[in-house]
């Protein structure tokens, strides 16, 4: 803690700057003195000059950051790829971790912040930056390969894909196609494979918007063996299933080790559903995870010359609980479409005004000119509920392989982080470079948040405080440089040493 001090020494008032600290060794408070001149009404003293040219900024939320960046590597890594411009890369991480605001506002921010060595930047500067990061596609893949390496070894890895919208025409990859948000816009879809032990994002592939996510696998599967990410497990989603994805995964050249769910529209799957459907009910089947009671047996399924272990999962309670749900909100729909006089009232009700799942169960019957309920369609849907079936060549016990698809979350959570976390829902750019650069800022952005989250969530802190709600706590931790003198930080709230010491790490000094 640092201030100033009188001294009356023969009549005359003299100005010391005191610093106090804490002697380790003598295990008492000592002080620091610097002479700062006599005090004098009619002329400046040299701490009044000095005071004319003060500057505070928030500094611990930035002493934080970059304690982070220092842990994962980054910092070197991102030295050694982008020499010119790493600082200012990294300030746009740590806006976008921090804000989640639209670019035009990055250069206040800066202002505010303890980063005098990054560049100033308006608008024009940051997409040039963005646009000239898009353009080195040979440094992008050195960053991912070093990346990858230093996340290594790797033992499982999920996968998935989002859609992100754009107005932009400019995009050759933005197109029209399967938006997972719902948006009628066009879009360019991201695949991102997360590391299955560290929860951190490992990998990011750009595809045209209207690629769907079951074709994207096979190329996938390629980056990450020219990555040098080999001999891993996969756990995907159940819209990766296919039959030539399982046997590209089974084929000799890729030996991928896989936990893939399959679909009920396949009818191989609803065979072993009914096959095994008697031996399910048994209370010989019933396990315990996570305090959930399961049933569980085990069986085959072939795909072409392949066969794969199949295990099957049914759960009664989710049963019951889905099937409720899922005729209350049939017969609700069914009240309100139900005033439909004419098949063209009909089908504007179901457009504007019925979920699209549940578009599907109800029909217009020509011959009686009113809507009916689609009996067999909603049987067939319930007839699954309940039931969870996955493909595998994986040897592992049923509460391993739970788990392990369980914890796929961890890639719906990076989705969501981007998307509401870091105004990431939409794609704010005008061209492709643009849009490549700034992908690769939001994707080291998205590694610092992601770690930031594992930190706090072994800490258990998520109880007290969110990360945003911690970073802004941090910014009370202001530095003050006056010309000529030390920086000096401000006194820390009891908050911050406890979120510090929660983090463990040692406090800004």
């Amino acid at each position: 803690m640092s201030y100033v001090i009188e001294q009356k020494i023969k009549g005359k008032i003299y100005l010391y700057k005191v610093d106090s600290y804490w002697d380790k060794d003598k295990k008492q408070a000592r002080q620091k003195r610097v002479y700062l001149g006599p005090k004098d009404g009619k002329q400046k003293t040299p701490l009044k000059m000095a005071l004319s040219r003060l500057t505070t900024h928030n500094y611990g939320n930035i002493f934080f950051l970059k304690e982070q960046i220092k842990q994962l590597g980054l910092l070197d890594l991102l030295q050694k790829t982008y020499p010119d411009n790493y600082n200012e890369i990294l300030a746009l991480a740590m806006y976008e971790v921090s804000e989640g605001s639209p670019s035009y506002l990055f250069p206040c921010w800066v202002e505010e912040q303890s980063l005098p060595e990054v560049k100033q930047l308006g608008s024009s500067g940051i997409s040039a930056l963005y646009e000239s990061l898009g353009r080195d596609q040979k440094s992008r893949d050195y960053f991912m390969k070093e990346w990858i390496k230093r996340r290594n070894p790797i033992e499982g890895v999920y996968y998935d894909i989002t859609s992100i919208s754009s107005y932009s025409t400019k995009i050759d990859f933005i197109e029209w196609g399967y938006n997972r948000d719902k948006e009628r816009l066009p879009q360019i879809n991201m695949g991102v494979v997360c590391d299955m032990k560290s929860g951190l994002p490992v990998y990011y592939r750009m595809h045209p918007g209207s690629i769907v996510d079951v074709t994207t696998l096979r190329n996938c599967i390629k980056y990450l063996q020219a990555y040098s990410i080999q001999n891993i497990i996969m756990i995907l989603d159940r819209g990766f299933c296919s039959t030539a994805n399982i046997l590209d995964m089974s084929s000799r050249e890729n030996q991928i080790r896989f936990i893939q769910p399959l679909s009920f529209s396949l009818k191989k799957v609803k065979e072993l559903i009914l096959k095994n459907k008697k031996e399910l009910s048994k209370t010989a089947t019933t396990f315990i995870c996570n305090q959930e009671i399961l049933h569980h047996v085990t069986d085959k399924i072939t795909f072409e010359d392949t066969i794969c272990d199949v295990h099957i999962f049914y759960n009664e309670k989710a049963e019951l609980d889905q099937r409720h749900k899922f005729l209350a909100e049939l017969l609700n729909i069914e009240k309100t479409i139900k005033k439909c006089k004419t098949k063209t009232e009909f089908d504007s009700s179901i457009q504007n005004h019925i979920p699209e799942k549940y578009q599907q169960y109800f029909k217009w019957t020509t011959r009686l000119k009113s809507i009916e309920k689609d009996i067999a369609k909603i049987d067939e849907y319930l007839a699954n509920l309940g039931y969870f079936v996955v493909a595998t060549n994986e040897k592992t016990d049923k509460i391993t392989l739970l788990e392990y698809y369980r914890n796929r979350d961890t890639v719906e959570k990076i989705f969501d982080v981007m998307k509401n976390e870091m105004d990431g829902n939409r794609l704010r750019v005008h061209c492709g470079y643009n849009a490549d650069g700034k992908l690769l800022v939001k994707f080291i952005a998205l590694i610092i948040y992601m770690h930031i989250s594992q930190q706090m969530k072994k800490a258990k802190l998520f109880d007290k405080v969110s990360l945003k709600e911690m970073l802004n706590e941090f910014k009370k931790i202001k530095i003050t440089h006056i010309e000529s003198f030390d920086p000096i930080i401000s006194e820390i709230t009891k908050k911050n040493k406890k979120l510090f010491a929660g983090l463990k790490i040692e406090l800004p000094s």
